[in-house]
């Protein structure tokens, strides 16, 4: 498979990033935020046992091993408990700009904490240029309160700060393959969702043509598809290249927010957006110049 093929799998799978946020608005007219969890990597699992078999890959791994992905998946959770809470009572449009711009960021400042790492003035303009993002999008300088602190807006807040854990965590997996390891992730979240979590699983086969396209959206092609293209990118095209195209995602979850639920895209939600684009490029040059100089 050359390497243009996959460019093109890849701008699918950032489109299919940006689209999970439509679909987790819509889904949540259907179920509660953990049922939502439950089902989406319920399916997930299937869509990944799928890809395992086609790609003839063992699911054989040590007991460390599983253990890091059962924390990851204890994590995950969390997040995406945040995840369909904020979309439930936010905007899908804020919510896939607002959390995927800020998620490198503070990664990028947590990582650095932990490894007590200097920043330089470079990095430092980065992460100036990153807080300003999160203060046009939330429009701080209203100094409304129920605004700021809107249901939508806390948990997305939270999204956004989980998910970078997830990032560390996850990365300490010394799994053969990153498609194993995110198997046994989507499959434990599952379980942990199911059997810690109180809910009634509601008969999902009674509900219309409109759940069930979106529940496969975001299961299938939004999780399995997305995940098992950008982890085979990563090795093909190498991560510095395979998370150049993360840029489409928030752009793309405004576009299919704006066509599919009517959302608009203001002016301090596209200005901010941009901002927080403009900070992880920045950082992610930072990064490439500090180990260049090592």
């Amino acid at each position: 498979m050359g390497n243009i093929t996959f460019y093109i799998l890849m701008s699918l799978a950032m489109i299919a990033w940006g689209e999970t946020w439509v679909s987790a608005k819509i889904l949540g007219r259907y179920l509660s935020a953990n049922e939502l969890i439950f089902w989406r990597f319920f399916f997930t699992t299937i869509g990944m046992l799928v890809v395992l078999y086609l790609f003839k890959i063992p699911l054989k791994e040590s007991k460390k091993e599983l253990l890091i992905a059962f924390v990851s998946a204890v994590i995950l959770a969390f997040y995406n408990n945040f995840f369909f809470l904020g979309t439930q009572y936010g905007l899908a449009s804020f919510g896939g700009i607002f959390v995927t711009t800020l998620n490198p960021v503070i990664t990028y400042i947590f990582v650095a904490v932990l490894n007590r790492q200097r920043f330089s003035g470079l990095e430092y303009f980065g992460l100036f240029v990153g807080l300003l993002s999160a203060v046009i999008m939330l429009r701080l300088w209203h100094f409304d309160m129920g605004e700021i602190f809107s249901p939508g807006n806390i948990y997305f807040l939270l999204a956004a700060v989980t998910w970078p854990v997830l990032t560390i965590v996850s990365s300490k997996h010394k799994m053969k393959s990153a498609i194993i390891f995110s198997f046994y992730m989507f499959a434990f979240t599952s379980l942990i969702d199911l059997v810690f979590l109180r809910f009634h699983v509601t008969n999902i086969f009674a509900f219309d043509a409109t759940f069930w396209w979106n529940i496969l959206l975001l299961s299938l092609w939004g999780t399995t598809f997305a995940t098992t293209i950008y982890f085979t990118a990563v090795v093909k095209l190498g991560s510095s290249v395979a998370s150049s195209f993360f840029f489409m995602v928030p752009l793309s979850a405004l576009i299919f927010s704006m066509v599919f639920l009517h959302e608009k895209a203001t002016t301090n939600l596209i200005v901010g957006g941009i901002l927080g684009l403009v900070a992880v490029y920045i950082l992610n040059y930072a990064t490439i110049k500090r180990k260049s100089a090592q």
